[in-house]
Protein backbone atom coordinates (compact mmCIF):
# COMPACT_ATOMS: atom_id res chain seq x y z
CA UNK A 1 0.00 0.00 0.00
CA UNK A 2 2.48 2.43 0.63
CA UNK A 3 4.52 1.39 -2.51
CA UNK A 4 1.34 2.32 -4.16
CA UNK A 5 0.85 5.80 -2.47
CA UNK A 6 4.89 7.11 -3.00
CA UNK A 7 4.15 6.12 -6.84
CA UNK A 8 1.22 8.06 -7.02
CA UNK A 9 2.35 10.88 -5.28
CA UNK A 10 5.63 10.94 -7.46
CA UNK A 11 2.68 10.56 -10.54
CA UNK A 12 1.07 13.99 -9.69
CA UNK A 13 4.65 15.93 -8.63
CA UNK A 14 5.33 15.05 -11.97
CA UNK A 15 2.12 16.08 -13.44
CA UNK A 16 1.85 19.05 -11.57
CA UNK A 17 5.51 20.11 -12.77
CA UNK A 18 4.70 19.84 -16.26
CA UNK A 19 1.81 21.61 -15.85
CA UNK A 20 3.36 24.68 -14.52
CA UNK A 21 6.54 24.76 -17.37
CA UNK A 22 3.75 25.11 -20.32
CA UNK A 23 2.11 27.57 -17.61
CA UNK A 24 0.89 30.39 -20.13
CA UNK A 25 -0.43 33.11 -17.53
CA UNK A 26 2.99 33.94 -16.93
CA UNK A 27 4.99 35.96 -19.70
CA UNK A 28 8.28 37.39 -20.33
CA UNK A 29 8.88 40.92 -19.51
CA UNK A 30 7.80 43.27 -22.82
CA UNK A 31 6.02 39.86 -24.14
CA UNK A 32 2.32 38.67 -24.36
CA UNK A 33 1.19 35.33 -24.61
CA UNK A 34 -1.67 33.54 -26.23
CA UNK A 35 -1.82 29.51 -25.22
CA UNK A 36 -4.09 28.77 -27.41
CA UNK A 37 -2.23 29.81 -30.34
CA UNK A 38 1.13 28.71 -28.54
CA UNK A 39 2.46 31.93 -29.51
CA UNK A 40 4.23 34.69 -27.77
CA UNK A 41 5.10 38.45 -28.98
CA UNK A 42 7.32 41.02 -27.69
CA UNK A 43 7.71 44.48 -28.60
CA UNK A 44 10.38 47.30 -27.31
CA UNK A 45 13.61 44.86 -26.39
CA UNK A 46 17.34 44.97 -26.84
CA UNK A 47 17.59 41.33 -26.04
CA UNK A 48 16.15 38.18 -26.35
CA UNK A 49 13.99 36.91 -22.98
CA UNK A 50 15.69 33.74 -21.63
CA UNK A 51 12.52 32.43 -19.99
CA UNK A 52 10.07 32.27 -23.48
CA UNK A 53 7.67 28.88 -22.89
CA UNK A 54 9.81 26.12 -24.13
CA UNK A 55 6.24 24.54 -26.07
CA UNK A 56 5.77 28.18 -27.81
CA UNK A 57 5.50 27.15 -31.84
CA UNK A 58 5.30 30.69 -32.56
CA UNK A 59 7.59 33.69 -31.84
CA UNK A 60 7.26 37.20 -33.27
CA UNK A 61 10.71 39.48 -32.10
CA UNK A 62 9.46 42.26 -34.87
CA UNK A 63 9.63 45.89 -34.42
CA UNK A 64 12.62 45.50 -31.30
CA UNK A 65 15.71 47.28 -30.95
CA UNK A 66 17.89 43.76 -31.67
CA UNK A 67 21.50 45.10 -32.38
CA UNK A 68 22.37 41.53 -31.79
CA UNK A 69 21.76 37.59 -30.92
CA UNK A 70 23.45 35.63 -28.49
CA UNK A 71 24.82 32.27 -29.98
CA UNK A 72 22.17 30.39 -27.34
CA UNK A 73 19.06 32.96 -28.20
CA UNK A 74 17.12 30.41 -29.06
CA UNK A 75 18.35 27.37 -27.59
CA UNK A 76 15.68 24.95 -25.93
CA UNK A 77 12.75 26.55 -27.87
CA UNK A 78 12.59 23.63 -30.33
CA UNK A 79 9.13 23.39 -30.64
CA UNK A 80 9.04 26.68 -33.00
CA UNK A 81 7.63 26.68 -36.42
CA UNK A 82 7.71 30.26 -36.97
CA UNK A 83 10.18 32.74 -35.87
CA UNK A 84 9.98 36.58 -36.61
CA UNK A 85 13.11 38.75 -36.41
CA UNK A 86 11.75 41.45 -38.87
CA UNK A 87 12.50 45.30 -38.65
CA UNK A 88 15.61 44.99 -36.10
CA UNK A 89 19.19 46.52 -35.77
CA UNK A 90 20.62 43.05 -36.70
CA UNK A 91 24.07 42.97 -38.61
CA UNK A 92 24.92 39.54 -38.26
CA UNK A 93 23.97 36.07 -37.17
CA UNK A 94 26.27 34.22 -34.46
CA UNK A 95 27.05 30.75 -36.10
CA UNK A 96 24.59 28.38 -34.06
CA UNK A 97 22.27 30.99 -33.43
CA UNK A 98 19.30 28.44 -35.34
CA UNK A 99 20.70 24.67 -34.57
CA UNK A 100 18.07 23.56 -31.98
CA UNK A 101 15.03 24.70 -34.24
CA UNK A 102 14.86 21.68 -36.13
CA UNK A 103 10.82 22.30 -36.28
CA UNK A 104 10.31 25.51 -37.94
CA UNK A 105 8.79 26.07 -41.10
CA UNK A 106 9.22 29.88 -41.15
CA UNK A 107 12.04 32.10 -40.61
CA UNK A 108 11.30 36.12 -41.32
CA UNK A 109 14.69 38.42 -41.28
CA UNK A 110 13.65 41.52 -43.54
CA UNK A 111 14.59 44.98 -42.77
CA UNK A 112 17.93 44.30 -40.80
CA UNK A 113 21.29 45.22 -41.39
CA UNK A 114 22.40 42.21 -42.31
CA UNK A 115 25.93 42.37 -44.18
CA UNK A 116 27.36 38.73 -44.25
CA UNK A 117 26.02 35.07 -43.11
CA UNK A 118 28.22 32.57 -41.33
CA UNK A 119 28.77 29.67 -43.18
CA UNK A 120 25.95 27.02 -42.05
CA UNK A 121 23.71 29.09 -40.28
CA UNK A 122 20.97 27.63 -42.08
CA UNK A 123 22.04 23.90 -41.79
CA UNK A 124 19.86 22.61 -38.64
CA UNK A 125 16.69 24.04 -40.71
CA UNK A 126 15.95 21.02 -42.33
CA UNK A 127 11.97 21.90 -42.23
CA UNK A 128 12.23 25.22 -42.86
CA UNK A 129 9.75 26.13 -46.14
CA UNK A 130 10.03 29.94 -46.28
CA UNK A 131 12.94 32.21 -46.15
CA UNK A 132 12.66 35.80 -46.16
CA UNK A 133 16.10 37.61 -46.17
CA UNK A 134 14.94 40.98 -48.60
CA UNK A 135 16.03 44.48 -47.75
CA UNK A 136 19.06 44.08 -45.94
CA UNK A 137 22.58 44.67 -46.59
CA UNK A 138 23.98 41.54 -48.25
CA UNK A 139 26.82 41.75 -50.60
CA UNK A 140 27.87 38.20 -50.86
CA UNK A 141 26.55 34.78 -50.05
CA UNK A 142 28.41 31.58 -48.44
CA UNK A 143 29.35 28.60 -50.72
CA UNK A 144 26.44 26.09 -49.58
CA UNK A 145 24.60 28.52 -47.40
CA UNK A 146 21.09 26.80 -49.08
CA UNK A 147 22.47 23.00 -49.36
CA UNK A 148 20.55 21.53 -46.12
CA UNK A 149 16.88 23.48 -46.83
CA UNK A 150 15.76 21.11 -49.32
CA UNK A 151 12.25 21.80 -48.12
CA UNK A 152 12.19 25.18 -48.95
CA UNK A 153 9.82 26.65 -51.60
CA UNK A 154 10.12 30.60 -50.84
CA UNK A 155 13.62 32.26 -50.99
CA UNK A 156 13.42 35.85 -50.57
CA UNK A 157 17.24 37.97 -51.49
CA UNK A 158 15.43 41.13 -53.12
CA UNK A 159 17.38 44.81 -51.88
CA UNK A 160 20.28 43.49 -50.75
CA UNK A 161 23.99 44.25 -52.41
CA UNK A 162 24.58 41.11 -53.93
CA UNK A 163 27.63 41.40 -56.55
CA UNK A 164 27.85 37.53 -57.55
CA UNK A 165 26.58 33.98 -56.67
CA UNK A 166 28.35 30.94 -55.60
CA UNK A 167 28.12 28.24 -58.34
CA UNK A 168 25.93 25.76 -57.57
CA UNK A 169 24.08 28.24 -54.65
CA UNK A 170 20.78 27.07 -56.08
CA UNK A 171 21.47 23.28 -56.58
CA UNK A 172 19.68 21.69 -53.65
CA UNK A 173 16.56 23.49 -53.86
CA UNK A 174 14.68 21.14 -56.23
CA UNK A 175 11.22 22.28 -54.38
CA UNK A 176 11.75 26.02 -54.85
CA UNK A 177 8.79 27.83 -56.14
CA UNK A 178 9.83 31.76 -55.80
CA UNK A 179 13.02 33.10 -55.96
CA UNK A 180 13.10 37.23 -55.47
CA UNK A 181 16.57 38.44 -56.46
CA UNK A 182 15.45 41.70 -57.86
CA UNK A 183 17.39 44.96 -56.46
CA UNK A 184 21.14 43.99 -56.02
CA UNK A 185 24.56 44.61 -57.93
CA UNK A 186 24.00 41.38 -60.07
CA UNK A 187 26.47 41.65 -63.06
CA UNK A 188 26.01 38.19 -64.05
CA UNK A 189 25.24 34.96 -62.32
CA UNK A 190 27.23 31.52 -62.85
CA UNK A 191 26.64 29.45 -65.74
CA UNK A 192 23.88 26.85 -64.93
CA UNK A 193 23.07 28.35 -61.70
CA UNK A 194 18.89 27.87 -62.27
CA UNK A 195 19.20 24.59 -64.04
CA UNK A 196 18.27 22.72 -60.25
CA UNK A 197 15.14 24.61 -59.93
CA UNK A 198 12.99 22.40 -61.39
CA UNK A 199 9.79 23.39 -59.51
CA UNK A 200 9.77 27.68 -59.86
CA UNK A 201 6.93 29.15 -60.84
CA UNK A 202 8.21 32.63 -59.76
CA UNK A 203 11.69 34.38 -60.42
CA UNK A 204 12.31 38.28 -60.08
CA UNK A 205 15.67 39.20 -61.68
CA UNK A 206 15.06 43.06 -62.56
CA UNK A 207 17.03 46.19 -60.95
CA UNK A 208 20.43 44.57 -61.40
CA UNK A 209 23.90 45.71 -63.02
CA UNK A 210 23.45 42.98 -65.81
CA UNK A 211 26.83 43.49 -68.23
CA UNK A 212 25.70 42.89 -71.49
CA UNK A 213 29.15 43.30 -72.84
CA UNK A 214 30.57 40.24 -70.98
CA UNK A 215 30.03 36.65 -72.43
CA UNK A 216 28.85 35.68 -69.26
CA UNK A 217 25.34 37.44 -69.74
CA UNK A 218 24.82 34.87 -72.63
CA UNK A 219 23.46 31.53 -69.91
CA UNK A 220 20.76 34.14 -68.22
CA UNK A 221 19.64 35.49 -71.80
CA UNK A 222 19.17 31.68 -73.19
CA UNK A 223 17.31 31.20 -69.49
CA UNK A 224 15.04 34.19 -69.50
CA UNK A 225 14.02 33.33 -73.29
CA UNK A 226 13.26 29.55 -72.59
CA UNK A 227 11.73 30.67 -68.78
CA UNK A 228 9.91 33.83 -69.67
CA UNK A 229 6.42 32.87 -68.24
CA UNK A 230 7.87 32.43 -64.98
CA UNK A 231 9.65 36.21 -65.08
CA UNK A 232 8.30 38.33 -62.49
CA UNK A 233 8.56 41.65 -60.56
CA UNK A 234 9.62 41.84 -57.30
CA UNK A 235 5.78 41.52 -56.03
CA UNK A 236 5.02 38.64 -58.12
CA UNK A 237 3.25 40.16 -60.39
CA UNK A 238 4.00 39.14 -64.30
CA UNK A 239 5.91 41.12 -66.12
CA UNK A 240 6.93 40.90 -69.52
CA UNK A 241 11.09 39.88 -69.67
CA UNK A 242 11.77 42.99 -71.13
CA UNK A 243 12.08 44.59 -67.94
CA UNK A 244 15.25 42.54 -67.03
CA UNK A 245 17.44 45.13 -69.01
CA UNK A 246 21.42 45.60 -69.19
CA UNK A 247 23.17 47.83 -67.35
CA UNK A 248 22.89 51.21 -68.58
CA UNK A 249 20.54 50.60 -71.78
CA UNK A 250 17.03 49.64 -71.99
CA UNK A 251 18.62 46.55 -74.16
CA UNK A 252 16.53 43.52 -72.45
CA UNK A 253 18.77 40.96 -71.15
CA UNK A 254 16.56 38.01 -73.12
CA UNK A 255 17.84 39.73 -76.53
CA UNK A 256 21.36 39.57 -76.32
CA UNK A 257 22.66 36.24 -78.27
CA UNK A 258 25.97 35.19 -79.75
CA UNK A 259 24.79 35.52 -83.13
CA UNK A 260 23.05 38.46 -83.75
CA UNK A 261 25.48 41.24 -81.22
CA UNK A 262 29.03 41.99 -80.71
CA UNK A 263 29.21 38.61 -78.46
CA UNK A 264 29.90 36.77 -81.55
CA UNK A 265 33.51 36.27 -80.28
CA UNK A 266 32.16 34.24 -76.94
CA UNK A 267 32.40 30.93 -76.67
CA UNK A 268 29.23 28.76 -76.96
CA UNK A 269 27.73 26.69 -73.54
CA UNK A 270 30.05 23.31 -74.51
CA UNK A 271 33.12 25.42 -74.77
CA UNK A 272 32.50 27.32 -71.91
CA UNK A 273 31.54 23.88 -69.72
CA UNK A 274 34.30 22.23 -71.27
CA UNK A 275 37.14 24.58 -70.39
CA UNK A 276 36.26 26.13 -66.89
CA UNK A 277 32.91 26.78 -64.70
CA UNK A 278 33.32 30.38 -65.41
CA UNK A 279 32.50 32.13 -68.71
CA UNK A 280 35.87 33.96 -70.82
CA UNK A 281 35.45 37.66 -71.27
CA UNK A 282 37.90 38.91 -73.82
CA UNK A 283 39.48 37.25 -77.02
CA UNK A 284 42.42 37.78 -74.97
CA UNK A 285 41.66 35.45 -72.16
CA UNK A 286 40.65 32.81 -74.84
CA UNK A 287 44.16 33.02 -75.71
CA UNK A 288 45.73 32.80 -72.77
CA UNK A 289 43.45 29.80 -72.18
CA UNK A 290 44.85 28.04 -75.43
CA UNK A 291 48.25 29.04 -74.59
CA UNK A 292 48.12 27.25 -71.12
CA UNK A 293 47.24 24.12 -72.72
CA UNK A 294 50.39 23.35 -74.58
CA UNK A 295 53.09 21.41 -72.20
CA UNK A 296 54.87 23.89 -70.24
CA UNK A 297 58.37 22.43 -71.47
CA UNK A 298 57.30 23.41 -75.17
CA UNK A 299 56.12 26.82 -74.24
CA UNK A 300 59.68 27.34 -72.63
CA UNK A 301 61.13 25.39 -75.53
CA UNK A 302 59.72 28.00 -77.68
CA UNK A 303 60.28 31.23 -75.94
CA UNK A 304 64.38 30.11 -75.37
CA UNK A 305 64.41 29.90 -79.21
CA UNK A 306 62.75 33.03 -80.18
CA UNK A 307 65.17 35.09 -77.36
CA UNK A 308 68.47 33.50 -78.75
CA UNK A 309 67.28 34.18 -82.18
CA UNK A 310 67.03 37.80 -81.71
CA UNK A 311 69.99 38.01 -79.94
CA UNK A 312 72.40 35.80 -82.96
CA UNK A 313 70.68 38.14 -85.16
CA UNK A 314 70.97 41.48 -83.73
CA UNK A 315 75.19 40.41 -83.30
CA UNK A 316 75.22 39.11 -87.22
CA UNK A 317 73.74 42.39 -88.44
CA UNK A 318 75.61 45.05 -85.97
CA UNK A 319 78.78 43.11 -87.13
CA UNK A 320 80.31 42.89 -83.47
CA UNK A 321 81.46 39.80 -84.22
CA UNK A 322 84.46 38.56 -86.59
CA UNK A 323 83.38 37.62 -90.51
CA UNK A 324 84.31 34.09 -89.89
CA UNK A 325 81.74 34.17 -86.66
CA UNK A 326 79.08 34.83 -89.44
CA UNK A 327 79.58 32.34 -91.62
CA UNK A 328 79.51 29.54 -89.34
CA UNK A 329 76.23 30.85 -87.97
CA UNK A 330 74.90 31.45 -91.11
CA UNK A 331 75.99 27.66 -91.97
CA UNK A 332 72.96 26.94 -89.71
CA UNK A 333 69.97 26.48 -91.64
CA UNK A 334 67.49 27.18 -89.78
CA UNK A 335 68.80 30.54 -87.78
CA UNK A 336 70.12 31.53 -91.54
CA UNK A 337 66.49 31.81 -92.14
CA UNK A 338 65.07 33.62 -89.16
CA UNK A 339 67.77 36.26 -89.34
CA UNK A 340 66.52 36.75 -92.95
CA UNK A 341 62.91 37.21 -92.25
CA UNK A 342 64.31 39.55 -88.73
CA UNK A 343 66.40 41.70 -90.82
CA UNK A 344 65.40 45.37 -90.75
Amino acid sequence: MERWFSRITMFWMLFLGEVQSQDWTKCSTGCTCDGNKMSVTCNGLKNVPNDIQKDAKELNLQYNKLSSLPRTAFHGLNKLTYLDLNYNELQTLPAGVFDELKNLETLWIQQNQLQTLPAGVFDQLVELDELYLNRNQLKSLPPGVFDHLTKLTYLGLRENQLQRLPDGVFDKLTNLKELYLSTNQLRSVPQGVFDSLSSLSTISLDTNHWDCKSCDILYLSQWIRENGDIVKDSSGSYTDPDGVTCQGTMESVNKITKENTFQAGCPTTTQQMATSPASTTTTETMTVREKQTKPRMKIFQEELFSKASIFFCQVIFTQHVSLVVIHILAEIPLLHIVCVVRKP
